[in-house]
């Protein structure tokens, strides 16, 4: 049995959840939804969502986990191509959305307040109505404190969301090419990029709509 342990509203935890779909691997899902975030960092060393048990291991980190699985089912559609350059290529753009796409995400997360309240009902899905109420403010102080010391929570609204739509440009400009962003089948590239607009979807109706203005996005993320 294979088993995701993940926190829902996390995007690297869908970004591995896409992973697995992707190979075709049948999988189970164990959410730390409300106070049982609290039992997380007894899964690893790390300390963090995801960890996935397979194969009588368990493996903590999406990108290790993404090079494992292509390890360990070379026959099975791959995250990572094997020419070397177009591997690097996805690196880069596995790397870009994990470092700072993801930012723009939580961005949006806490300055909106419907998004907030979207990623608080789906964090604390299934827990009692009292925890329900606790997770805003500690999730909304959370993420700003991230935020603040990640460098974007420093920077104007305006400046976020306008630097934002200009990835948005980029990303659609590549799109136009294949229809995918490194070479002309789905990746990881696709996968790790598409897991973080895919929040912005999920919790943000403004930003949603906004993503899904862009044509090539929008017949993109659908796949995905």
């Amino acid at each position: 049995m294979v088993t995701l342990h993940q926190w829902e509203i996390s995007p690297f935890c869908q970004k591995v959840a896409r992973m697995l779909r992707f190979k075709g691997i049948e999988f189970e899902t164990i959410n730390y939804n409300g106070v049982l975030g609290a039992k997380v960092p007894m899964l690893s060393k790390v300390g963090k969502v995801p960890v996935l048990d397979i194969d009588g291991q368990r493996i903590q980190d999406s990108t290790r986990i993404a090079r494992y699985l292509d390890e360990r089912y070379p026959d099975l559609p791959r995250l990572y191509p094997v020419d070397p350059l177009q591997k690097a290529y996805v690196e880069l753009w596995e790397d870009w959305a994990d470092e700072l796409l993801y930012f723009y995400e939580i961005h949006f997360r806490v300055s909106d307040a419907d998004a907030l309240n979207h990623a608080v009902a789906i964090s604390a899905e299934g827990r009692p109505k009292h925890e329900v109420i606790l997770m805003k403010p500690l999730l909304k102080s959370a993420l700003s404190l991230q935020l603040k010391m990640q460098g974007t929570g420093r920077m104007a609204k305006a400046d976020i969301e306008a630097e934002f739509i200009r990835h948005l440009e980029r990303i659609e400009l590549v799109l136009s090419n294949t229809g995918w962003l490194v070479g002309d089948v789905q990746t990881l590239a696709d996968i790790a990029v598409g897991s973080q607009l895919l929040e912005v979807v999920r919790t943000s109706k403004v930003w949603g709509t906004k993503i899904k203005s862009y044509p090539h996005i929008a017949k993109w993320i659908v796949q995905l």
